[in-house]
């Protein structure tokens, strides 16, 4: 038989099985392939799939449209599945459960991840390699997410005009790469179409799920904020874009339609844990209410400097450790996804 390549359900049960993860009972309800509390480490066969809002990793990957006869897959390859290899919580997932399960030495952890992922001892070159990527590897200093990105969430809520203050801010549950979101269908099924980007985002499907962006003082000081919003739809009636301040209420509130606005604040006090939301809610009517607003909150007399666009990203996690990369890289190898 020629070799073919995994498909996305043998691909998947194969990293956890490779991790000593796969839960292999039989039976019962689907549940979602993709959640986390708790985490769904049965076979993918147990993945609970909406015919409405296939997760979009499934379609990358082509799993058959559940709407139609497929009596054949077809088979893509596309720079969408590396990254989702590169970056998704699956793999890294399973190269940390592997790593914790091997020696601390590098000569027998090599070993024993070839041993594990692809069921044969590494060549002399591959086992003098990958040690010394270890031992140099661990001499490099770590890196992390730039500083001040902690200062920065992102979630929804809504906005009492009246007290002149957010309500009930709640967290975007999920990060697409390059957005917080709903969840991996965008719009959410459940949130809808409230979105934030590094750059901007959508505003939520009513005024209860208003997209914020909040920064949160990390100590007592006094800040500026210079920031342009912009709309350039002229469909729909724009967007209503808010700066809030938990201490003091609203410190600037416009709306916005085909046309760009400039939001400054000039110099004020903040108390540490003070927040400064800059919400965007769709006005009056969903239509169009995608925009561009990426705020700079600039510390008065001092260095330091919070850009919305530059520190944005994931909350803060840990990397992968050389082990742990080193487990990745072999999870992803050809060798392991193609049955031969």
């Amino acid at each position: 038989m020629n070799p073919h390549r995994l498909t996305f359900e043998e691909m998947r049960d194969h990293w956890l099985a490779v991790a000593g993860d796969l839960d292999l009972r039989m039976g019962g309800r689907s549940s979602d392939l993709f959640a986390t509390k708790p985490v769904h480490q049965r076979r993918t066969l147990y993945g609970f799939l909406d015919r409405q809002f296939v997760p979009s990793v499934m379609r990358m990957f082509d799993v058959a449209n559940p709407d139609l006869h497929s009596p054949q897959r077809s088979e893509t390859t596309v720079p969408q599945q590396a990254l989702f290899a590169l970056n998704h919580r699956i793999v890294a997932d399973c190269a940390r459960s592997l790593a914790r399960q091997l020696p601390d030495d590098p000569d027998p952890f090599v070993r024993q991840c070839f041993e594990r992922i692809h069921q044969r001892e590494p060549t002399s070159a591959q086992l003098d390699e990958c040690v010394e990527f270890l031992r140099s590897a661990a001499l490099e200093p770590e890196t992390g997410p730039p500083p001040g990105a902690e200062d920065w969430s992102y979630g929804y809520g809504e906005v009492d005009a009246a007290a002149g203050r957010v309500v009930a801010f709640a967290a975007l549950p999920y990060f697409a790469g390059e957005a917080w979101q709903g969840g991996p269908n965008w719009p959410d099924k459940k949130l809808g179409w409230v979105q934030i980007t590094a750059t901007g985002g959508h505003a939520g499907n009513d005024l209860k799920h208003a997209a914020i962006r909040r920064w949160t003082a990390p100590q007592a000081m006094t800040v500026s904020i210079t920031s342009t919003a912009m709309h350039d739809v002229a469909a729909g009636d724009g967007i209503k874009c808010w700066i809030i301040s938990s201490r003091q209420g609203v410190l600037k509130s416009q709306v916005v339609h085909n046309t760009q606005a400039v939001l400054n604040v000039d110099s004020f006090d903040v108390h540490a844990g003070e927040t400064l939301d800059f919400v965007v809610d769709f006005n009056a009517n969903l239509n169009s209410d995608q925009h561009l607003w990426a705020p700079v909150v600039q510390q008065a007399g001092g260095s330091r400097q919070w850009d919305s666009q530059v520190q944005f990203g994931a909350r803060p996690t840990a990397p992968l450790s050389p082990r742990e990369q080193l487990i990745q890289v072999l999870l992803l190898s050809n060798e392991l996804m193609f049955v031969d």
